[in-house]
């Protein structure tokens, strides 16, 4: 699985048979340079080709990941779905100051907005650091110090970080993000499943206070490398806190390789 991963230069899932009786399918996951406990956007590509493929029929479905089973649920005609996949409550974590990580994403610290909220480690299933940015356009621009990213990722226990702009030019985009990931094998993602939970739980927290309700942010992300994707973040609040977490979006399957191993 980690040569799969390897040559396929991408977040690479890999769907077994459930050791779990509860569970439907187990899913594990690599990058090139290491397996991962779960991601939320190969999670949802992989229940797409299922229900594509009529490999599973169950609606809900139990995931079974090394870091626990997660519920996904789908609706639409099998050929054009739409996956909706349950994250955890949030933990927020260690806010991290600005100077430090401006200056891994090689960024003046003034343009980092920390008005309405800090630079924060944040998970729903794998932990994130947050940073928000003033302007699209320096999110779009930057171009990182990855051994200084990574070193801030390690010191804050995080998987990766997840820069964001609540100005965004995107089309029907709510808010606009990069993920660098720790020690991927590869620079950036064009889709983070976990982290736009995370970013999820940090809104509904910061921008709307917790005040009891459900609220969708529609995330826009991948822009600065040519490979546009949307996902729908989906946090819940009640009682002064986010109560639930979870992702939805469209997956498109664009070819199919047929691999024999020996």
């Amino acid at each position: 699985m980690q040569s799969l991963a390897r040559r396929f230069g991408l977040d690479t899932v890999f769907v077994l048979q459930p050791e779990s009786k509860s569970a439907h399918m187990r899913l594990r996951y690599f990058v090139p340079d290491h397996e991962m406990g779960i991601s939320g956007h190969a999670t949802i590509a992989a229940v797409t080709l299922a229900v594509t493929d009529s490999l599973m029929k169950e609606n809900p479905l139990r995931i079974e990941t090394i870091s626990g089973q997660f519920e996904v649920t789908w609706t639409g005609p099998a050929d054009k779905i739409v996956v909706t996949l349950e994250q955890n409550k949030p933990l927020f974590g260690a806010v991290a100051p600005p100077d430090v990580v401006a200056h891994a994403l090689k960024i003046a610290s003034s343009q980092i907005d920390v008005a309405n909220g800090p630079i924060q480690s944040v998970s729903a299933s794998r932990a994130k650091l947050l940073v928000p940015l003033k302007d699209w356009k320096v999110l779009d621009t930057m171009s990182p110090d990855f051994e200084s990213l990574w070193r801030v990722c390690e010191e804050f226990q995080v998987s990766g970080l997840y820069p964001f702009s609540r100005r965004t030019d995107k089309e029907h985009a709510d808010v606009e993000a990069r993920q660098f990931p720790l020690r991927a094998g590869f620079p950036e993602d064009a889709a983070t499943g976990v982290a736009a939970a995370a970013l999820g739980a940090y809104l509904a927290s910061y921008d709307h206070k917790c005040r009891t309700g459900q609220y969708q942010f529609q995330i826009a992300q991948g822009y600065a490398m040519g490979a546009p994707s949307r996902i729908e973040a989906i946090a819940e609040c009640a009682n002064g806190e986010v109560t639930r977490t979870a992702i939805r979006c469209a997956a498109q399957v664009v070819a199919r390789e047929h691999i024999a191993l020996s």
